[in-house]
């Protein structure tokens, strides 16, 4: 006898035995216990999930002979037709090779016909979104008002290309994508059943190879069988499939977060001469990453795809690797992916990529950069503040040595100091005359001058307090000769103004001379 595949040994053969898609088996196997059998349906969903199994599992409950029964007995003459894929009454048409409106037109002229055995014609049509469109205007009229023995069963991996008139003639049930450990459980299942000792990490591989399909990871799973025996090592699964150890990804995180651009590369070139799918490479990065943002964001490994032998490193990277690094990553392996696949130079693009990851700047290096200019910040506002007050407080007590005598000594210095800042307030300086000093406050008696003092005082009292090493205030006052000569002046200037207005006003002889030769009262 040849070898019947496990995908086809172990296909579900009622509503029950279909995993994963619990909510379509218990509204067909409810309808059917109801009595509410449509003329038409449609599965939708990737391929490998349950779709055409399911058809024919509702062939059977609607023709079985204790039926239409949502548990059909799969021994009577019926069921076991279908399950052999012989039955009269039933038809599986490939909808890509029959896809033309001759096709249909036959399909149209046979429904008219009565069943054989059971109680139904089933019409099976997989990727029915491949037949054409006169192909399916030709079978809007048979949905619309088809024979009550006739059910159709439409089967698509592409919703979107069956047109609108269709879908609403038509019961729709999405198939969804198998989970990692719903497909590792049955695996598990079908290794117990054969005898068949496998590793978790194995399961976890063929699982995630499957990519959500349980008839490829069967397939995968046989195909593992034949290489490996009737033992399946993790081993077995990365030569046979070329799957990466996860190891390698652990190993290459060590590598980013330390910036050693050496074995970046090496790694790199490791990757590229062993054969290994650069792209497929960069997916498992991009899982391996995702995998310790998830954990670190929700603190809970449910949502993770992995192995127990792996979690407990995850958790310790979770811990030391922050979000913003983290999407930093990600965000830079997309950016990858796109590249190799686009680049004539795939492996200088890669090994750019992995470099680029251990430059990334770190979340830590940033907040020792802000720490510093919060520093310098503060630094700047003390230099700033000093400029504007002594350096020295205030409240010092002034010792006995210092009084108006040694100031008026060191007084030649302070000029000096002040002259190879700002020459031009040593000038006045020079000419300052030293009148008290008590309690800190030295009096300062200047000419006309003093303002441009006044204006700049602070830092003028700053300079001093160092040079002297005591706190200094200063109260400048303005000689008062020079102020009243400055009055007087003014006074003088205002009075030979006024005469001068008075005689003009009179004579107009004498204002076309003034005018002429400039003249003034002296």
């Amino acid at each position: 006898m040849s070898y019947v595949v496990i995908a086809r040994r172990y296909r579900p053969q009622t509503f029950e035995e279909v995993i994963g898609q619990e909510h379509v088996s218990k509204t067909l196997a409810n309808a059917i216990a109801n009595g509410r059998i449509a003329h038409a349906y449609i599965f939708s969903g990737p391929r490998g999930v349950g779709k055409t199994t399911t058809a024919r599992i509702l062939a059977k409950a609607v023709n079985c002979e204790k039926g239409p029964t949502p548990t059909p007995c799969n021994t009577c003459p019926s069921c076991q037709a279908i399950t052999k894929g012989n039955a009269l009454d039933v038809y599986e048409i490939d909808g890509a090779s029959n896809r033309g409106i001759d096709e249909i037109r036959n399909l149209r002229e046979k429904i008219r016909f009565a069943p054989s055995m059971g109680k139904y014609r089933v019409y099976i049509i997989d990727e029915v979104h491949m037949l054409t469109k006169e192909a399916f205007n030709a079978l809007l009229k048979t949905l619309e008002e088809p024979p009550e023995h006739v059910i159709f069963i439409f089967a698509t991996t592409e919703i979107h290309r069956v047109p609108p008139t269709i879908l609403s003639r038509c019961q729709r049930f999405d198939f969804r994508r198998m989970p990692i450990k719903t497909i590792m459980e049955h695996l598990r299942k079908i290794c117990d059943s054969e005898n068949i000792k496998v590793e978790e990490e194995a399961l976890l591989q063929i699982a995630k190879k499957a990519d959500g399909s349980m008839r490829d990871s069967q397939s995968i799973l046989d195909q593992l069988i034949s290489f490996s025996g009737n033992e399946i090592k993790f081993e077995d699964v990365a030569k046979a499939l070329g799957v990466i150890h996860q190891d390698e990804f652990f190993h290459l995180t060590d590598y980013i977060r330390n910036s050693d651009i050496k074995n970046i590369i090496l790694t790199a070139n490791k990757i590229f001469q062993t054969g290994y799918d650069l792209n497929e490479f960069l997916l498992g990065l991009e899982e391996h990453f995702r995998n310790i943002l998830v954990l670190k964001a929700t603190n809970s490994p449910d949502l993770l795809d992995t192995s127990e032998v792996y979690l407990e490193r995850y958790r310790e990277l979770a811990k030391e690797i922050s979000e913003n690094d983290l999407i930093g990553y990600l965000k830079t392996i997309g950016e990858t992916i796109i590249a190799v696949k686009t680049s004539q130079q795939p492996q200088l693009k890669f090994e750019l990529g992995l470099v680029k990851l251990a430059k990334l700047p770190k979340t830590t290096e940033i907040e020792q950069i802000l720490e510093n200019l919060n520093l310098l910040k503060k630094k700047a506002s003390n230099n700033i503040a000093s400029d504007h007050q002594p350096a020295y407080s205030a409240s010092s007590q002034t010792p006995p040595t210092l009084d108006l005598t040694t100031i008026q000594n060191k007084w030649k210095q302070y000029v000096e100091r002040i002259s190879a800042q700002r020459p031009s307030l040593s000038s006045v300086l020079e000419k300052a005359e030293l009148k008290h000093f008590n309690d800190g406050k030295l009096t300062v008696s200047l000419g006309k001058e003093g303002a441009i003092i006044s204006n700049q005082r602070y830092w003028l009292e700053n300079q001093l307090s160092e040079l002297l090493q005591f706190s200094i205030r200063f109260e400048i006052q303005v000689k008062k000769e020079e102020a009243q000569q400055a009055v007087a002046a003014e006074q003088s200037n205002a009075t030979k103004e006024e005469m001068m207005k008075q005689i003009l006003s009179k004579s107009d002889h004498l204002r076309k001379l003034a005018d002429e030769f400039d003249l003034e009262i002296m």
